[in-house]
């Protein structure tokens, strides 16, 4: 063989062997990363090539697999667009194939849009993303133009989450605006060419960089595990010395130094952050706090710091680092107590001076390192470094072995840190005393309190930092003694205690005096420090009964988070010491012992050494756990808090225990999780973990505080919950229907994307509320995290003293004690059941669905079920309801118009054979098309609708598309889902727009949007009279009562006003009543609206029952109502009245007035039952912004008709060969039905008149209705129908079959009684299954359920363990062999009737009378019967009967 085929064949062996890897593949297959190309591709069609090549090269210097580096594409114009995803392909070969075939879509430069879709759509765990798993991740942008929307934000938010952003520009690109993106070091991050044909060229340099990258940020010794493990919160500036006098050998020996501590501190923007800065004679700022975020950056901008010569200005440099970097615009964190430090490195002399510099530093509370090198005149050094020199001044003889005192370094600084820490966690307070002085205080009741709180003080550490004091009078108003911030010392206070209090006299107005505290002490003005989560207290001293109200006022002090102790001294009033504080204390004037014993109560309790004294008795504390449980998985979700934030763990800790006290915990009621979360989520115990309260409080006790650890992950732990926690091996409950809710508490906004995890939380089923203070709350991570509606979910909060509102809403949800208490037997829901809109008559819907390319195929789906879950709702038929759906993107891709489909099933069908078309989004041109399509579809006289959805903005505008069709009577809702402007939305909807974080959402306002176009068509003939009675007591906010009056705004705007149609009149309550305005005042709606505005508070007192006492004459004609219309009261109140509300609310209802009531905060749900008498006409919410949307729902009730309707919906099983089963039914049916007519009226006396209408119903197998009566008065004719089909179909009773059934008799019935009755010949599925289905209808608003055995039925008993709604004969199976079946079965219909409708449960009827003898069988019944041997025979004889 010759030389060179030996050389040949050695080198291709040495191939197939790997030793000669391809030149292609530049990343060495150690390298892991996750790269997302994002490109521009509105371009010329002749530069096409040249980026595909330029893609080609860089994805080609990969080593593609699942293992190492993923690759993932996306291109943008106008709207972004997902090629393929990090998970598509796992070999290089089909990412290359791909490329190669790339097509581009011309149109704009959305950059910034897009940037934020790489981030929400590619670099996503579920799409293939290993951020989790520590792989490095890289995007890379090229543009070609400038962008034309905000890059700052989305671009900020890709550095924040840890994605390393590379820019190329390519001819018209602005090469700031890719500097503006990319990471830092810009120079690195940043290219540009000025035309394509370079592209490829780049390509070569640039893949090198790439993958130079990826290695570095795959380097385990990036992650070196940081020697300050406990010591993990400060703010560290390094101030470099870079002069001359160095040389750039020694400064590359500072660089290795500098990197070595970093290595061992703990780096993230929750944890140490670090600063840099080099000087000279010059400043050369390098990088700020707050742009440390990573490690491997601040890394890497260590390693490309610059040597720069010049002289040594250190006294300068100090106090530029004083007056830029520890500032907190620059990131400092020294307002939340986090420890400062600077670290100065110099090799010599100062040129200027350093001493005030230095000292100035000192004084803010810095501390200063000093790391010298050969530096002769140490004194200097000594001038600039905190005491003790010993750990503060470190002085090397030379650069080589300056990286030797690394490690010293460290060790000083951690030992530091901690020392500080230390001294940080020491909770302290701000505690403010009032003290009565009106005129029945005596004095020696005044100089018992002086001396009191002199005590009090006196045993308090007092400073600025520390406990802060304030002080205040009362009498007939409040007096300012001191604030938290006028005294800093105990002398001083104790000083105006003794010599410049005096009693002032006037009246007893606590509950006056309680506001005056509110808005005076706590408040940052006054030095409270209420929002960085330091306890408040208010200690009351009061020495008789107040004139006004207390409880209100002292329950906004609570609602703040401001804990309440009352001090009763001479005459006080116990029970008003109750209604004020949690903690009561009554004083004894004359016993020394006692007094010491109550001064050191009080002082345990500011200072939480620990529990006082079982003498001190809790107010409310009686109350205990619910009486009455609503099963519950209730999972908390908390947020692992920065040092600087430690109160704010206790606050947590003390919600926690107070709701677990709460409620009612039991394996068979409520059961609780916690999870901790920060870079990684960590269960702290699961659902089924603890049995009893008391197990879970013992484990609360033992929490202790740790500390942040990385950044936060909050989409990260959302997962977590879904995939580890609320799951059936830990105890999850939501295969049996039980409730699944999670409480997320978060102080900062996530890192990572938390809109989709939500959104996967939420499908599975799971009710999220979000809780968090700034800057949590500022960010838009509430609303994305929380189900919708946001203003009952996202709960912003001051601090997390707060932390109380959270407790009542979960209270409110999980504990129904007012429903037991006052109706115990009455079953409970959660959520009030769905609402059809059958009785709208006519209408043609058309929904507009955004179909582009960004709406991923799930999101697809999910419009899809909305917009059938919609049509349900209606009654559909060629004369009735029609809908249409058009599909748009950048223009028409698919549409079937209102008179294609007659039918409920038909439309649903067709709904699900839309294909997503992809493309641009203008939805303009769409709604121009809108306005043609209505013209020649829709019918004339008959309402018109639009429903649009889409997620994103439209390049076209779209204002003057809509109003035209707006012009045209057509009425618009938009909704918005995730990239959407509510701008835009509103442009077309005008106030009927919704916005949604996620498509999982629409599910959520599906029933907003039918229950206002139900009421505004059955509003448009209503006739009522509706009296406002609302709450304008001093306990109400004025922005408050601003938010109850723009209530009422809305509800004018929505109703359709006129003498003729609603009337609608407003009266205030205080302490006393007042007319606003009449309901025949004002038949405009301008003129009423300018009425609302210009009321005024009363602000006194709550007497809501002379307030229902004085509105009655109201309603009369004499005073503008119309007794013969329905007469409507809305009650809107804050508080708990102060006299009987029963009485009046009964006079009130006996004229036929139906009340609405509204209560907020601190209403109590017993009282609004009280003056309602209905448990759906009471509305119970947290706070006044909740009244958001509200009107829509009342409007609805008012509009829909009234009475106590009953709808019977009929369902036959005969799944058996029972010819008898068979034979019975034309014989059994119309007797029943003919007795259930019957039905009179009820005990109580409902408006409107009692209503029965049958419907009989056939599922068939495919699960479209074989047979639909529709809902009528009896009819024997419609029965025959029923039955001649039911002889044709043979059901099973599974539980398919009962849902269907069971969904019909729901969705398609607008009365309040809706009823199910089944004749079967007995179970086709295990009882259980079926029991839970039965279940599940009950809560989604069935009446009742009522199981008639017919022939062959093996097992009666089992069917009663799926009925439910029966009365007291519930024991007895209903049986068509049971002789008084009819009259037992009207009994129990009027069971079912009386409890809905009357909150009846019990009512005695007379016995039945004897039954008579059978009489003989009529012949041509006996002749058929002998002759019958077959199915085929009963059939026959059964179709001769009925045409005979």
């Amino acid at each position: 063989m010759g030389t060179w085929k030996t050389f040949w064949l050695i080198i291709s062996l040495a191939a197939s062997l790997g030793f000669i890897k391809s030149q292609m593949i530049v990343c060495r297959e150690a390298s892991k990363g996750d790269v997302v190309f994002l490109v521009h591709t509105s371009v010329n069609p002749q530069h096409a090539r040249s980026v595909r090549r330029f893609l080609y090269i860089l994805a080609n210097s990969f080593n593609v697999s699942k293992d190492t580096i993923r690759v993932s594409l996306a291109q943008y114009s106008d709207t972004p667009a997902s090629e393929f995803l990090l998970s598509t392909y796992h070999r290089k070969s089909d990412v290359l194939r791909h490329i190669q075939q790339l097509q581009f879509k011309p149109g704009g430069n959305k950059m910034g849009q897009s940037l934020q879709f790489i981030l929400e759509h590619h670099f996503q765990e579920e799409v293939g993303s290993r951020a989790n798993q520590g792989v490095p991740q890289m995007a890379l942008v090229m543009s070609s133009g400038p962008a034309e929307d905000n890059i700052q934000e989305p671009a900020e938010a890709l550095r924040r989450a840890g994605i390393l952003l590379y820019a190329v520009g390519v001819g018209d690109a602005a090469q700031a605006e890719l500097r503006e993106i990319s990471s830092i070091p810009k120079d690195k991050f940043t290219f540009f060419v000025s035309n394509f044909s370079s592209l490829p060229g780049l390509a070569q340099k640039l893949r090198q960089e790439l993958c130079s990258t990826l290695a570095k940020e795959a380097q385990p010794t990036e992650h070196k595990s940081p020697v300050c493990a406990e010591a993990s919160l400060a703010d560290i500036v390094f101030l470099v010395d870079s002069s001359t006098s160095i040389g750039p050998q020694n400064f590359q020996k500072v660089k290795n130094f500098l990197h070595s501590v970093v290595l061992g501190l703990d780096i993230s923007n929750d944890q140490v952050q670090v600063g840099l800065v080099q000087y000279s004679d010059n400043i050369q700022p390098a990088f700020q706090l707050k742009q440390s975020s990573l490690k491997s950056m601040v890394l890497e901008w260590i390693r490309n710091l610059s040597y720069s010569t010049g002289g040594t200005n250190t006294g300068s440099a100090l106090e530029y680092i004083r007056a830029n970097y520890l500032t907190e615009m620059s990131g400092s964190r020294a307002k939340d107590g986090v420890p400062q430090i600077v670290i100065l490195v110099t090799d010599g002399e100062s040129n200027d001076e350093v001493q005030d510099a230095a000292d100035q530093l000192k004084r803010d509370g810095v501390l200063v390192y000093v790391v010298g090198v050969n530096v002769q005149d140490v004194q200097e050094l000594q001038k600039i470094a905190s005491e003790p020199f010993e750990k503060f001044l470190f002085n090397t003889e030379n650069f080589s072995i300056l990286q030797e005192f690394s490690g010293s370094l460290l060790q000083a600084l951690c030992s530091t840190v901690e020392r500080q820490m230390k001294k940080s966690t020491k909770t302290y307070a701000d505690v403010v005393f009032l003290i009565d002085t009106s005129q029945e205080t005596s004095q020696a009741s005044f100089q018992w309190m002086q001396y009191f709180i002199s005590g009090i003080i006196g045993m308090l550490e007092v400073g600025k930092d520390k406990y802060q004091i304030g002080l205040a009078q009362y009498g007939d108003q409040g007096y300012t003694e001191f604030l938290f911030n006028t005294y800093k010392t105990r002398n001083e206070m104790i000083t105006h205690i003794h010599e410049h209090l005096v009693l002032r006299g006037g009246s007893r107005r606590t509950g006056r005096a309680l506001r005056f505290l509110h808005q005076t002490f706590f408040q940052e003005a006054a030095g409270s420090r209420i929002f960085q989560g330091v306890p408040q207290y208010a200690v009351i001293f009061t020495s008789g009964k107040s004139e006004g109200e207390v409880g209100d006022a002292a329950q906004i002090l609570r609602k703040r988070g401001v804990n309440i102790m009352s001090v009763g001294v001479q005459d006080s009033d116990r029970t008003e010491l109750e209604g004020i504080g949690s903690l009561v204390f009554v004083a004894d004037l004359q016993g020394e012992d006692r007094v010491r014993q109550l001064l050191q109560d009080v002082n345990v309790v500011i200072q939480g050494t620990q529990q006082p004294e079982v003498r001190i008795e809790a107010a409310d504390g009686a109350a205990g756990a619910c009486p009455t449980a609503v099963p519950a998985d209730l999972v908390f979700l908390v947020e692992e808090f920065s040092r600087a934030r430690q109160s704010n763990f206790q606050q947590v800790v003390h919600f926690l225990k107070t709701t677990v006290q709460s409620l009612n915990i039991d394996p068979h009621a409520v059961r609780i999780s916690l999870v901790f979360y920060s870079e990684e989520p960590q269960l702290e115990f699961s659902l089924d973990t603890y049995q009893n309260a008391a197990q879970i409080l013992q484990h609360l006790d033992k929490l202790t505080f740790h500390g942040r650890r990385g950044r936060m992950k909050a989409g990260y732990a959302l997962d977590f919950l879904r995939n580890e926690v609320f799951i059936s091996e830990k105890g999850g409950r939501s295969n049996q229907g039980v409730p699944q809710i999670a409480v997320v508490i978060m102080e900062s906004p996530s890192v990572d994307n938390v809109s989709t995890p939500a959104s996967h939380l939420r499908r599975a089923g799971v009710t999220i509320y979000a809780v968090g203070i700034q800057p949590a709350s500022e960010s838009k991570d509430l609303e994305k995290i929380s189900t919708y509606p946001p203003w009952k979910h996202a709960i912003r909060l001051e601090s997390f003293l707060q932390l109380v509102i959270v407790e009542n809403k979960l209270k409110n949800r999980l504990c129904p004690e007012t429903v037991s208490r006052i109706y115990p037997q009455m079953s409970f829901t959660l959520e009030r059941s769905q609402e059809g809109c059958v009785h709208v008559e006519k209408a043609d819907i058309y929904f507009l669905i955004d179909g582009s390319g960004s709406i991923r195929p799930i999101d697809f789906i999910e419009m899809k079920a909305f917009m059938k879950e919609v049509i349900r709702m209606f009654h559909i038929g060629p004369d009735r309801v029609r809908f249409g759906v058009v599909q748009y993107s950048d223009k028409i891709i698919s549409q079937f118009f209102l008179s294609q489909y007659a039918s409920t099933a038909e439309l649903r069908t067709a709904i699900d054979d839309i294909q997503q078309g992809g493309g641009g989004t203008t939805t303009g041109e769409a709604l121009s098309r809108m306005a043609l399509v209505f013209e020649d579809t829709a019918r004339v006289s008959v309402a018109r609708y639009l429903i649009v959805i889409t997620d994103g903005q439209s390049s076209d505008p779209v204002a003057e598309a809509a109003q035209g069709l707006r012009d045209t009577g057509v009425n618009i809702y938009a909704i918005g889902v995730r990239d959407a402007n509510t701008t835009e939305l509103k442009e077309i909807a005008n106030n009927k727009m919704f916005f949604i974080y996620e498509f999982d959402s629409l599910t959520d306002i599906q029933q907003e949007v039918i229950r206002d176009i139900c009421s505004s068509e059955t509003c448009k003939s209503k006739k009522a009279d509706i009296i406002f009675l609302i709450d304008g007591s001093e306990s109400i906010a004025p922005k408050d009562f601003e938010k109850m009056k723009e209530f009422m705004e809305r509800m004018v705007n929505q109703s359709n006003i006129g003498a003729d149609k609603i009337q609608i009149g407003l009266l205030q309550f205080s302490s006393t009543p007042r007319e606003e305005f009449r309901l025949n005042q004002y038949s405009s709606k301008v003129d009423m609206r300018r009425a609302i505005l210009n009321v005024k508070q009363m602000n006194d007192g709550t007497r809501t029952g002379k307030a229902l006492n004085f509105t009655l004459p109201f309603f009369d004609s004499l005073r503008g109502g119309r007794p013969s219309v329905y007469q409507y009261l809305i009650v809107i109140t804050d508080g708990v009245s102060q006299d009987n509300v029963a009485p009046p609310a009964k006079a009130l209802r006996d004229r036929n007035i139906i009340i609405f009531a509204i209560g907020v905060g601190a209403a109590q749900r017993t009282q609004l039952l009280e003056i309602a008498n209905d448990q759906d006409k009471v509305y119970h919410e947290e706070n006044f912004e909740s009244l958001q949307n509200l009107e829509k729902e009342i409007l609805y009730e008012v509009c829909s008709p009234q009475g106590c309707g009953v709808d019977l919906s009929v369902g036959i099983d005969i799944s058996a060969s029972s010819e008898r089963a068979q034979w019975e039914l034309p014989e059994v049916l119309p007797r029943l039905m003919q007795q259930l007519a019957l039905l009179s009226n009820i005990s109580c006396d409902t408006p409107g008149q009692m209503d029965l209408r049958f419907r009989y119903v056939i599922p068939g197998s495919s699960g479209q209705l074989v047979f639909d009566s529709g809902f009528e008065k009896y009819s024997d004719e419609t029965i025959q129908k029923f039955l001649i089909h039911q002889a044709s179909v043979n059901n099973r009773m599974d539980v398919d079959f009962l849902q269907s059934l069971g969904d019909t008799a729901i969705h398609l019935s607008f009365a309040k009684v809706k009823v199910l009755l089944v004749l079967t010949d007995g179970l086709d599925e295990d009882p259980q299954r079926l029991r839970r289905t039965s279940e599940f209808l009950h809560s989604r608003g069935l009446s009742g359920l009522l199981l008639i055995g017919l022939e062959g039925v093996q097992k009666l008993e089992e069917l009663q363990e799926v009925e439910f709604g029966r009365g007291f004969a519930y024991r007895q199976p209903l049986s068509v062999h049971l002789p008084s079946l009819p009259r037992v079965l009207l009994k129990q219909l009027d069971t079912v009737v009386e409890r809905t409708c009357c909150h009846v449960y019990a009512k005695c009827y007379g016995d039945d009378g004897l039954r008579g003898d059978p009489g003989s069988l009529g012949r041509e019944v006996e002749f058929l019967v002998e002759g019958m041997h077959t199915k085929a025979d009963i059939l026959t004889a059964f179709f001769l009967i009925l045409q005979s």
